[in-house]
């Protein structure tokens, strides 16, 4: 994706900071970063840019293999997205929600949408209060087709529909779900399958009021409040997928280098990765100097090798200590033989994820800081 990217994952570069570096990579020549002149707070430019929130973006715009993409953007006074990307000819598949973060770099007005993938997605904002698209890096794109999304004149918010992850809590007959991309709460409403999450909570919980790690399929839609006349943005439960204790959002709108990184295991498949009172966290670090791996395993210290090729990985020679243990073995075992099966993997914030070659889910990582 280009040096800035690099920079940013290398760096743990925030979003604001990486749409700066966009902005001085677009004058001094990529790799390049310079001070904004506000401080560096996003937020001396955002008012003027884009006033009068919340608001609707739509428009339809080029797709390479179909007839076009229709987009439809809502932005929140709270730097919350939702956006509908419509693709036009494609059946069954062809609407997906994403929601996530939004930020707008000072003066330089491009306005940057963190959801679920690795790289933002950048737009321009433009003096009649429109937006334009930008290429992958944040640049302008040199086309006589329309890149532009036309401001409506009233907000009219989609109900999102989509895979969500984020900390939930259960609590006095309620209940409260706080997304991780948009790091916005939401309530959680007492139907669909509400009844399996709050029974798997239950299970997995050690106190009251605990927050613990869940992943969904729902809507996101207007319910009454429990309390009052008004109406608030709800999760809809409609397909409860699992609860995993050993996890966290990790810090929204970070970019996280795959080498050179601590890695704490929190996933085997579907299964959460629990621990013992006592028990030190499986991990690894890639190491780009010399192609190997090493970590912990659970029981024993492991090590092995690997290569990466664009989103591919392979591990190889893995080995392990042979120190007798009271408690991770399986652990371990299970994780060695997740390397050997993985076949290419996925970065998002501070995440990682690797797949066998039939694109299931092996392991899932945490980025931990030990500065």
């Amino acid at each position: 994706m280009g040096a800035i990217f690099a920079l940013a994952r290398s760096h743990r570069l925030r979003l604001a900071e990486l749409v700066f570096a966009l902005a001085a990579a677009t004058v001094l020549g990529c790799g390049s970063a310079v001070a904004d002149e506000t401080g560096g707070d996003p937020a001396a430019g955002e008012q003027d840019l884009l006033s009068d929130l919340p608001a609707t973006f739509e428009g339809e715009l080029p797709c390479a293999d179909c007839p076009g993409i229709f987009y439809h953007l809502d932005l929140f006074d709270d730097r919350v997205f939702f956006l509908r990307t419509t693709f036009d000819g494609r059946g069954a598949g062809a609407v997906v929600d994403t929601i996530g973060s939004w930020v707008v770099a000072g003066d330089d007005s491009r306005l940057a949408l963190f959801g679920d993938t690795e790289a933002p997605v950048f737009f321009r904002v433009l003096d009649d209060g429109n937006l334009r698209k930008l290429d992958v890096e944040g640049r302008d794109i040199e086309s006589s087709l329309n890149y532009d999304l036309k401001r409506r004149n009233e907000p009219d918010a989609i109900e999102p529909r989509l895979k969500m992850r984020g900390t939930y809590r259960y609590m006095a007959d309620a209940a409260v779900f706080t997304e991780c991309l948009s790091g916005r709460r939401f309530a959680v409403a007492m139907e669909a399958d509400n009844i399996a999450l709050e029974r798997a909570y239950l299970r997995a919980r050690r106190e009251p009021g605990e927050a613990l790690m869940i992943s969904l399929q729902g809507r996101i839609t207007e319910r009454p409040a429990m309390e009052g006349d008004a109406m608030v943005l709800t999760v809809v439960p409609e397909h409860f997928i699992g609860v995993w204790p050993g996890e966290t959002c990790g810090a929204r709108m970070v970019a996280v280098e795959l080498e050179n990184t601590y890695w704490k295991l929190t996933r085997l498949g579907d299964e959460p990765v629990f621990l013992g009172d006592q028990q030190r966290e499986p991990h690894m670090v890639l190491r780009s100097e010399d192609g190997r791996v090493a970590g912990f395993g659970g029981c024993n210290q492991m090590t092995g090798r690997y290569s990466v090729g664009g989103t591919t990985i392979a591990f190889s020679d893995i080995a392990a200590s042979m120190m007798a243990c009271s408690e991770g073995a399986e652990t371990e075992r299970a994780f060695s033989a997740a390397l050997v099966n993985a076949r290419s993997w996925r970065l998002i914030g501070e995440h990682l994820d690797l797949f066998d070659g039939n694109g299931d889910l092996v392991a899932r990582f945490e980025a931990r800081n030990l500065d």
